[in-house]
């Protein structure tokens, strides 16, 4: 067809049809004055050699007179100037981008026990034809290869199967552009094709090109599926793209949504071509997580909440360990009924004070997928140290009951209550818990690490005593708890020292009414960002399963009328009824600052003892004990009366982001007003390695309150300390993530979802061999107008 269209003057080198073709004469001589002068001339030629000699044979005169009329009736259809118009179609050479994952959960070997699974590896390997899918037989000395190749090894063996010849297909009709993607996007290197594809595409010449096959190495620790693909987009965005060829096992644990990209590829008419690599219910045993607390007390039962998923060991038995610093603390034997998750508490104490490696593991069994999934640690600092606790209420309201009898059952607590209107013989009796007034002395307070202040009468707790309070707090550390109550708490205290140190406002007006009126309606509380994340609301290991706990439990009757935050605190818990909601927002009910060197916490209403009563005691105690040992944990850990230091958690997995905190105050405990300071961090314990600065900047209208950022560098334990106190350091520890083990299993869901929405396809190894078909059906056609003269047409001269 290219001859054709260039002997008649087109310039169509790529064109590969013609179609909608039509004929027409733009001459000024009429058709039937040409009809007649060929029919003329053709009989007068007829004629002529009808009278030509005898030594020519009739059959040669026949020939020579139907050239000669021939020739004759191509000069006559000159005069008629005969067009011809068609449309060329045709294609542009493309780019094709091939997106190979480069994470570690390519290099899983999946233990491929069923038949097809077995069929695909060996398409893959060429044991099997590609094009004969899965109902071909396998060879009976094809077993051990085919047993657990590593993800990676059969990418490798399918892009270099000659019987496959996928590179060479592909380039012969595109220009191939690899990546390779993990965390980041990288390009990988080759040499260029010739510019012009050969007739028979070269296996060996293609793989030559592309020698970055051979040499896959998968390293990266996270997947970044979703910015892969927005990535590659944004560098092609402006070139001819045929698709993308993405080759993985979808795993996606970091970065944005897929499911975005691929919504863009489709606005962008780039149809993405998804190959999924490795099985999706391989066999497995994963421990998902491990949540336990930072910090435990020596001889005190301690808790820690284990997620295990299995699948495909229905009926089998595992044991679950925990260990601290490799010793067995606890143990439980697991029964896997079915595919799915189990969550187990298991108990540990602690015996010595010090810095432990708390470890949940199970055994890995001979036929599981991944054996780096089976343990979960963390560290955890034990302290010999009891929470010295100050309750102080007006009366036994129900809030007072339920919390007392809770805390008085709290082998962590030395508690001590003062009833405002109590008998001051409860104080008198042996090892009684109550005493008879407030303590009136600053060595008397000072001694205590938490006061839980409740509905108490202003006129009893006298100003001296709220400014013994206010610098407890603000120089020593200590951790203040306000309940609120309908009698005094807040609103008796506008205008004191203790308004100061809440962390709402209050305003007049805002008062409750007089008398102890008993609530009716129902009022839901609702948990705030803040509140998700914050490890003193956390009901459970899981943030979306404590937001739904927190959702789950039962209303509140009443809630203390409080104005709006003060800008520095943090508001966890809010009113939902948006009749009280005002221009700040909805209205607080539980919230905490820093306040100082110490922290002060606002709980607004005096109900949760209905959470205790109408649920059971897990959430009630987990949430009172939580918050009691984070408000008092830097106290309790002898943290520097001038210099506070604390991260959001304190492990951390490679790669994660670190935020510091640090509350500085100088010499005489005024806070630092520097717009930065410099901070240090590195390994701990002796070990050598290099120190890294890190800036920290002072956050707006929090005086000496300091917030710095780190990336969590490679797995070890560190300090953090600010150059002007090296003395009082921030420990934390990184562990290797373990994300990309998480989930095993090929996700062939996800991987269908994106090809579907951008208009491509999903492959297994049975249908790698329609790639080039599938791409060539969906590549754009070029379509040409054109008009061609033929009778001036080096087509026209030939013939004549």
């Amino acid at each position: 067809m290219n001859l054709l269209l260039k002997l008649l003057g087109v310039r169509a080198p790529e064109a590969v049809g013609v179609s909608d073709f039509t004929l027409a004469f733009r001459g000024s001589v009429q058709g039937l004055w040409v009809a007649a002068l060929v029919l003329l001339s053709g009989a007068l030629a007829w004629w002529l050699y009808r009278r030509s000699p005898q030594v020519i044979s009739a059959s040669r005169r026949r020939l020579l007179a139907a050239l000669r009329i021939a020739f004759l009736a191509l000069l006559a259809l000159i005069l008629l100037k005969p067009v011809l118009a068609f449309t060329v179609e045709g294609s542009v050479r493309r780019l094709l981008v091939l997106l190979v994952d480069d994470s570690l959960s390519m290099r899983i070997r999946d233990p491929r026990t069923d038949l097809d699974s077995r069929k695909r590896a060996a398409i893959a390997l060429g044991t099997l034809h590609p094009t004969n899918g899965l109902r071909q037989s396998l060879p009976e000395n094809a077993a051990a290869p085919l047993e657990a190749p590593s993800r990676v090894e059969l990418v490798k063996a399918a892009l270099a199967n000659p019987r496959l010849n996928l590179l060479a297909q592909l380039e012969q009709e595109y220009d191939l552009v690899p990546f390779a993607f993990g965390q980041s996007l990288g390009e990988l290197p080759r040499e260029t094709a010739a510019a012009k594809a050969k007739a028979a595409p070269d296996a060996a010449e293609a793989l030559r090109r592309h020698s970055w096959v051979q040499r896959l190495d998968p390293q990266s620790p996270l997947t970044a599926l979703g910015d892969a693909l927005r990535t590659v987009l944004s560098r092609q965005r402006g070139q001819p793209l045929a698709g993308i060829f993405l080759v993985t096992d979808g795993a996606n644990n970091s970065g944005g949504s897929p499911r975005e990209s691929a919504a863009l590829l489709r606005q962008d008419a780039v149809p993405l071509y998804t190959w999924g690599v490795g099985l999706t219910s391989p066999r497995d045993l994963i421990v998902a997580s491990l949540f336990a607390p930072d910090v435990a007390f020596v001889k005190e039962e301690a808790s820690a909440v284990v997620r295990v998923r299995a699948q495909g060991f229905t009926g089998r038995k595992a044991a679950l360990k925990l260990l601290l610093d490799g010793k067995l603390a606890a143990e439980r034997e697991l029964v896997f009924a079915a595919d799915g998750e189990q969550t187990l508490t298991l108990s540990f104490v602690p015996g010595t004070p010090g810095d432990f490696e708390l470890k949940a593991s199970i055994e890995p069994l001979a036929d599981e997928t991944v054996k780096d999934n089976n343990s979960r640690s963390q560290r955890l600092k034990a302290i010999d140290t009891r929470i010295k606790t100050l309750m102080v209420e007006q009366s036994p309201r129900w809030e007072f009951r339920y919390l007392q009898a809770m805390l008085l059952r709290d082998r962590r607590i030395d508690l001590k209550c003062v009833l405002l209107e109590g008998d001051p013989n409860l104080a008198r009796g042996t090892n009684s818990p109550y005493l008879e007034r407030f303590p009136q002395r600053k060595d008397e307070l000072f001694k205590y690490d938490l006061v839980i202040l409740g509905d108490a009468d202003p006129r009893r707790l006298t100003v001296q005593n709220q400014e013994n309070l206010n610098e407890w707090v603000s120089r020593f550390g200590g951790a203040l708890i306000v309940v609120a109550g309908k009698r005094h708490m807040p609103s008796g205290y506008r205008r004191s020292t203790l308004e100061r140190m809440l962390p709402v406002e209050l305003e007049a007006g805002l008062a409750e009414p007089a008398g102890d009126p008993v609530g009716d309606k129902p009022i839901r509380l609702e948990l705030t960002a803040s509140g998700r994340a914050n490890p003193m609301l956390r009901l459970s290991d899981r943030e979306e399963e404590s937001a739904a706990i927190w959702k789950d439990l039962p209303p509140v009757y009443w809630v203390a009328r409080v104005a709006r935050p003060k800008p520095a605190a943090e508001v966890l818990l809010v009113d939902a009824d948006p009749a009280r909601e005002t221009r700040a927002g909805k209205m607080p009910v539980v919230a905490f600052q820093h306040y100082g060197l110490g922290q002060v916490m606002f709980v607004g209403t005096d109900n949760t003892w209905r959470w205790r009563r109408n649920v059971g005691e897990a959430h009630y105690t987990a949430l009172w004990g939580q918050m009691m040992q984070r408000l008092t944990i830097q106290r309790l850990m002898g943290g520097s009366k001038r210099t506070q230091l604390a991260a959001d958690r304190q492990n951390y997995a490679t790669g994660e982001r670190v935020a510091i905190y640090a509350r500085l105050y100088s010499p005489a405990y005024e806070p630092v007003q520097d717009p930065s300071v410099q901070g240090v961090f590195g390994l701990r314990l002796g070990e050598t390695g290099r120190r890294t600065p890190v800036t920290l900047r002072a956050i707006p209208e929090q005086p000496g309150l300091y917030r710095g950022e780190l990336v969590a560098p490679a797995p070890g334990q560190y300090q953090f300390f600010v150059e002007q106190d090296p003395e009082t350091p921030l420990d934390f520890n990184v562990t290797e993530p373990a994300f990309e083990f998480s989930e095993p299993g090929m996700n062939d869901g996800l991987l269908t979802e994106l090809a579907r929405t951008s208009g491509g396809a999903f492959l297994r190894e049975e249908d790698l061999h329609r790639l080039p078909g599938l791409i060539a059906a969906k590549a754009e056609r070029v379509k040409s107008p054109q008009e061609v003269e033929l009778w001036c047409s080096p087509l026209y001269f030939l013939l004549l």
